[in-house]
């Protein structure tokens, strides 16, 4: 059967075993990810201006910085950026209006002159006048009036006149400097339509180009001699509308000019260069070699620290494994506790990496707030490992910095130390000013031992000061958040709830007073009794408090109540039972209601056991001679207690109420019931699932004893006084 159990127990670790291998790879991949950002070094992180290196730095790697500006190079940038800007010229269209208007004017005009029948002579003087009036030379109007269809050549030449202004003439002078300076395009504004375009310089209209198109420019004009009269008058009567704009290609240039960066000269660093001295102050300078290692390392370099920081890791979580496996099993129960402690280390962890990479000093970095955290919702054992790991993880982060993983190793013990016997959250606070202290001292003392400037390691001392009390603040926030989501409860928010004036105590201080009362005095045994054992006092006064809430509902059945006759005598022993023993129960239900902690519901749940319900139990024996009555059913449903804190509440429970019926409460009467009632339970086996001692045993009962026999201590009678007698 044993090997049946046993097998069964070994089936049923293997998901919590899997469940913890899980946890323990996952924290092993966050933890890299964090320390180790992939393509990164850590030099970015370690240092920043201003900052005094308390170690010598060297180049890893041969690579180049920028140096001063090159201000020969920058100048042929700047040239060829200037270069490519194209030259700006802007198009008047309002030109093809006045041409136009001119040559309409012209026709009509040599309209007139064909009709006009005077002498040759006089008509010669005409043609001239006209020529001078529309600076048009003599042979060209000459030749217009020879021409057999004027109307049909005026129209030719508008249409070419238009589509010329249109496409734009410019000076041949300007194409040529175009065509010198190998510039193919320019930016052309129209100042008519406000718009701007580039446009090819080919495209553009010249004077020549009109004479060497005379063939192509009309299809309607047959007669070469009519296509040269044609090409000749436009040219007289053309003028380019396609200018150079200097002032603003020039402003367009500098513009350009303007927006080319400093070409900076590149300085060779060589291996094993020294970069930092020990106790130099970190300037600008010495930044950019910094940064130019953190970005010109070469890929191995990164792969190798990549690597090494994973099997760093991996080591820390096998030994941190291995530490609780063999020191803290109890942890190994559940998840909830594992988990607790994994998210506290990754979010230190985290924070460190962003305050490290941050402008703020490296030595803000909070780790006696993961220390005093693990310590209050876990224990101090475990804090005191988490913290050796954590200080070494934060100086990995901080560029292998001795004196950043020596300063957390301090403040976080010192923390740990500190929040011990934290039962108030004002408290936190001197914990955290006592954090603040020893870091102080550590850098005032690393300081003098690197001969450092006063000045430096004073202000390196009041940033440790301050990152205690940042730390107590920390915890102080978090805390309850770490408190709601983990279930677990500490001792600040233990004395909370201890509160008298908590509802379902009120309730039963005016239904079930002498529950009350009762409550009251084991919760005084209780916490004497872990005290005296090494036990969470403070957890067993405050289950006392509440373990009995269940007798509110039915508070007259039970004797403390009670004033009169037994509401039990008109009942059976087996229903009497049930009723007594349903206050377990009802107690449970009540806790679960008002959101009581698990540890307090677990102790309510345990605080009877199995224990037998002896009294009812007897009746039942008495009142069925000839029926067989069974002891299952006048138990009560446990189970037994499981921590030595339930079981101190039981002790105390069933040794208050039978202290009760001691007539002589004498110290050796008291001595003696202690004894008898903590030898039955022992005897009963409801101490079997704790870890009491048998000296743990005796010293709860000579705490017992003693605080019963103040309890119940007699007093001298005091004698009537005599002396005064009533006149009368």
């Amino acid at each position: 059967m044993k090997k049946i159990l046993n097998k069964k127990q070994k089936i049923g670790k293997i998901p919590d075993k899997i469940s913890h291998i899980l946890m323990a790879i996952a924290a092993c991949l966050i933890l890299v990810a964090i320390i180790a950002e992939w393509d990164t070094s850590f030099f970015k992180t370690e240092f920043h201006e201003g900052d005094i290196v308390l170690r010598a730095i060297y180049a890893p790697f041969d690579f180049k910085i920028k140096g001063g500006i090159d201000y020969k190079a920058t100048e042929t940038v700047k040239k060829e950026a200037v270069s490519l800007a194209p030259p700006v010229y802007s198009i008047d269209i309002s030109v093809k209006e006045v041409i136009l208007n001119k040559v309409n004017s012209f026709f009509s005009a040599v309209e007139s002159l064909k009709n006009d029948t005077n002498a040759e002579g006089d008509r010669d003087s005409k043609i001239k006048a006209a020529g001078e009036s529309y600076n048009i030379p003599f042979p060209i109007i000459k030749g217009i009036l020879e021409l057999k269809d004027p109307q049909g050549f005026s129209a030719e030449i508008v249409k070419i006149i238009e589509d010329i202004t249109d496409t734009g003439l410019i000076p041949a002078s300007e194409l040529s400097r175009l065509n010198k300076d190998l510039i193919k395009t320019v930016a052309l504004i129209d100042k008519s339509k406000n718009t701007e375009e580039v446009k090819s310089a080919d495209r553009f209209w010249t004077f020549s180009d009109i004479r060497k198109k005379a063939d192509s420019l009309s299809s309607s004009l047959k007669e070469r001699k009519e296509k040269f009269l044609l090409v000749d008058f436009i040219s007289a009567v053309l003028t380019p509308n396609v200018i150079y704009q200097d002032e603003e290609t020039d402003s367009r240039k500098q513009a350009l000019a303007a927006k080319v960066k400093p070409v900076y000269s590149m300085v060779d660093v060589k291996k094993t260069e020294l970069i930092l001295n020990k106790g130099e102050r970190i300037l600008k300078d010495h930044m950019a070699k910094l940064e130019a290692i953190e970005q010109q390392g070469p890929r191995s370099i990164k792969m190798a620290a990549f690597f090494g920081i994973a099997l760093l890791v991996i080591l820390f979580i096998l030994l941190l494994v291995i530490y609780i496996e063999f020191y803290e099993p109890d942890l190994i129960v559940g998840n909830k506790e594992l988990i607790l402690f994994a998210s506290i280390c990754i979010l230190m962890t985290l924070a460190g990496k962003l305050i490290v990479i941050s402008p703020w000093p490296s030595n803000m970095i909070p780790v006696s707030a993961a220390s005093m955290l693990i310590a209050l919702l876990i224990n101090d054992r475990l804090a005191i490992v988490a913290t050796c790991f954590l200080s070494i993880i934060i100086g990995m982060i901080s560029g292998g910095r001795l004196d950043m993983a020596g300063v957390s190793i301090v403040g976080g013990m010192i923390g740990i130390f500190a929040v011990r016997n934290v039962r108030r959250r004002s408290q936190l606070i001197s914990a955290g000013l006592a954090v603040g202290f020893a870091n102080m001292t550590y850098f005032i003392g690393t300081g003098l031992i690197n001969s450092l400037d006063f000045n430096i390691y004073m202000t390196e001392a009041f940033i440790g000061l301050a990152n205690g009390v940042l730390s107590a603040i920390i915890v102080t926030g978090v805390l309850p958040i770490f408190e709601t989501a983990s279930k677990i409860i500490t001792d600040i928010s233990l004395l909370e709830i201890a509160d008298l004036n908590h509802p379902v105590l009120k309730e039963m201080v005016i239904k079930a007073p002498g529950t009350y009362h009762h409550s009251l005095v084991v919760g005084n045994l209780a916490e004497a009794a872990c005290e005296a054992i090494g036990a969470n006092a403070l957890l067993a006064r405050v289950s006392a408090y509440f373990h009995d809430i269940g007798k509110i509902e039915k508070a007259e059945y039970f004797s403390e109540n009670q004033t009169g006759g037994s509401m039990h005598d008109k009942l059976s022993p087996t229903m009497s039972s049930l009723i007594i023993t349903s206050h377990v129960k009802n107690g449970v239900e009540l806790a679960q209601k008002y959101g009581l902690n698990k540890r307090i519901v677990d102790i309510i749940r345990q605080h009877h056991g199995t224990g037998l319900v002896f009294y009812f139990f007897k009746r039942a024996l008495e009142k069925t001679e000839d029926e067989e009555v069974f002891e299952e059913g006048f138990r009560y449903p446990g189970p037994k207690p499981q921590t030595k804190e339930a079981a101190c509440v039981l002790l105390a429970d069933s040794v208050e109420a039978a202290s009760r019926t001691l007539d002589d409460p004498t110290p050796s009467s008291i001595q003696g019931l202690v004894k008898k009632v903590i030898n039955n339970k022992f005897i009963d086996a409801q101490l079997d699932e704790c870890e009491l001692t048998l000296k743990g045993l005796e010293k709860i009962a000579e705490v017992f004893t003693h605080i019963l026999t103040g309890i119940y201590h007699s007093r001298v009678e005091y004698p009537e006084d005599t002396r005064r007698r009533l006149k009368p």
